[in-house]
């Protein structure tokens, strides 16, 4: 079992679609079976219990919302400037001017002392100025937290109304409490303002406070919203205690529950806190009204095939990635080496999560991408590198001399160049043989390459002749170097068996400092090999100089 269980599992293209098909047909057969059962079962009630639900959600929703953007509006106003330095006859005139384009029954400035400064309640003969207000819990709240502050339902000191009093502190510029400004809405608002947001729902809802005492109606008729208000008040009406008792047992979310309401009517009811938990939204829904069947059968059942057929896409799509992800990856790669990025390696760890062939591939992929890298480095070599003596050959000479004298030139710096001849090489060929004479070449080789400097050029131009180029080198140090060259090859001969062969080389030196005799980088070694010439021709074992204007000494 172990066994199957593990090859099942293998990250395998054939197991990723063997258990994509598994999902799609569980999911398949769990969008049928079931929404079968569960319409079997509840029928239409669930699409009641639903829309009581959102319309509770939306009207919460909106409620809070106009709650803390009127909060918010409160808050905007303390820190205007002119209002937080006590400026009254522009505060004043600010407040009047307003509330008139807000719902705010009355604007009011407090001190910090809670007295009353002035309010905008100009219709009553005598309004607030000089009440104090310091015992009032708003007052209490913002002067203690600094903090905005939406009441329970107040009765106006000046209207003798309930309304609900939205308040913010004054702050002075060290942060300090100095004073509060509560703006306050009147319940008919509100009861206008809920109403206008009911759309398409035919149960009954009302907001309560935690004292059971019923705040607001939600009435068929807008007309009579301003007449049901005064009435919920002057009665003092409070709900049944079971429906508070229920209300306040799920404050956090609230499930559906049935109880009789106040007419004696069985209902179907779902409550919901508001106002940070000082009210209850309720919504209520006659029984008989919620069991008529609003969704059939097959349309429920349309909607879940629907969805099974969404989240089967939604699968397939999902292993299509998990194929497609790795061969873009792999593609991108054949990319990269196409363009000569031969070093370029596919992540292997990003490649982890997906099938073990794609994990095989980009491990193929990254081992030819190395071993070309590896090619084309010791190709490269090759191309410009002299096999038996391992120093640089004339073509790398030509490509890299080219720049490195070009470069001394645009810097005005010195460049000098070597050449070198083995003397009465074929001397050595006729007598020892070829195979003896590539150890000699090695040999002499490898005398120049210990002489020389890291920043010299040394190739072997052809034959038994070396060209040495030195940038930013004036003459009197390609001397010395020619001459330890010379004097090392003198003193080290080859060695076959007890058989030495003593060698010697004669030296060709020209130089470039920007005279007129050289102006190009073939110029110099031409003139480098005229001097090697001079040095055979004088004598050979020796060192001459180019001087310019074809003269050739010795140094």
């Amino acid at each position: 079992m172990n066994i199957i269980k593990k090859v099942l599992w293998q990250n395998t293209i054939r197991n990723l679609l063997r258990r994509g098909h598994i999902v799609i047909i569980f999911i398949i057969s769990l969008c049928i079976f079931i929404p079968t059962i569960f319409i079997e079962y509840q029928q239409t009630i669930n699409h009641q219990k639903e829309e009581m639900t959102n319309y509770l959600d939306a009207q919460t929703y909106f409620f809070e919302s106009w709650l803390m953007e009127r909060s918010e509006d409160i808050h905007t106003i303390t820190n205007l400037a002119f209002v937080k330095g006590y400026q009254y006859e522009q505060t004043q005139a600010f407040f009047q001017e307003y509330k008139k384009q807000t719902v705010f029954t009355d604007l009011v400035f407090v001190n910090k002392e809670g007295i009353v400064q002035f309010d905008t309640v100009t219709e009553y003969q005598h309004n607030g100025i000089g009440i104090d207000v310091k015992n009032r819990e708003y007052f209490q709240v913002a002067k203690k937290t600094k903090q905005q502050y939406i009441t329970d339902v107040l009765i106006s000191k000046v209207t003798k109304e309930p309304i609900i009093a939205f308040a913010s502190p004054i702050l002075d510029e060290q942060q300090q409490f100095n004073g509060v400004v509560f703006g306050t809405v009147n319940f008919s608002t509100v009861d206008l303002l809920l109403n206008e947001s009911r759309v398409g729902f035919q149960g009954h809802a009302y907001i309560v406070n935690q004292d059971g005492t019923l705040l607001t109606e939600l009435v068929s008729n807008k007309k009579d919203v301003n007449s049901a208000n005064q009435n919920i008040f002057s009665q003092n009406y409070n709900i049944d205690e079971q429906i508070l008792t229920i209300a306040q047992s799920h404050q956090t979310q609230s499930p559906i529950n049935s109880y009789k309401d106040a007419n004696g009517e069985w209902v179907l009811a779902e409550s919901k806190p508001i106002n940070q938990g000082k009210w209850y939204f309720i919504s209520e829904v006659n029984l008989l009204e919620a069991y008529t069947p609003l969704i059939k059968r097959f349309g429920l059942l349309a909607i879940c095939i629907l969805v099974g057929t969404f989240l089967t896409i939604k699968v397939m799509l999902m292993i299509t990635k998990k194929i497609e992800e790795p061969i873009q990856q792999l593609l991108k790669g054949v990319g990269k080496v196409e363009q000569g990025h031969y070093d370029y390696k596919i992540n292997e760890k990003q490649l982890a999560p997906y099938a073990k062939e794609f994990q095989e591939l980009c491990s193929s992929f990254n081992e030819m991408s190395a071993k070309v890298k590896e090619d084309t480095i010791l190709l490269k070599e090759l191309s410009v590198t002299c096999q038996l003596t391992k120093l640089y050959n004339r073509r790398y000479l030509n490509e890299q001399g080219e720049h490195v004298f070009q470069d001394c030139k645009n810097n005005e710096h010195h460049c000098s160049c070597i050449a070198i001849d083995i003397d009465f090489f074929k001397k050595v060929n006729d007598t020892y043989g070829h195979l003896t004479g590539d150890e000699v070449l090695k040999h002499v080789a490898k005398i120049i390459k210990e002489s020389v400097r890291r920043k010299d050029i040394t190739t072997r131009y052809g034959g038994e002749e070396f060209v040495i180029l030195s940038p930013a080198t004036t003459l009197e140090s390609a001397v010395k170097i020619a001459e330890r060259i010379r004097k090392n090859v003198e003193e080290y001969p080859f060695t076959i068996g007890e058989q030495y062969i003593p060698m010697t080389v004669s030296i060709g030196i020209a130089e470039f400092a920007n005279d007129k005799d050289i102006s190009t980088f073939y110029d110099l070694i031409d003139k480098a090999d005229q001097a090697l010439y001079v040095a055979k021709e004088s004598g050979r074992n020796m060192l001459r100089v180019s001087d310019g204007a074809n003269n050739f000494v010795m140094r």
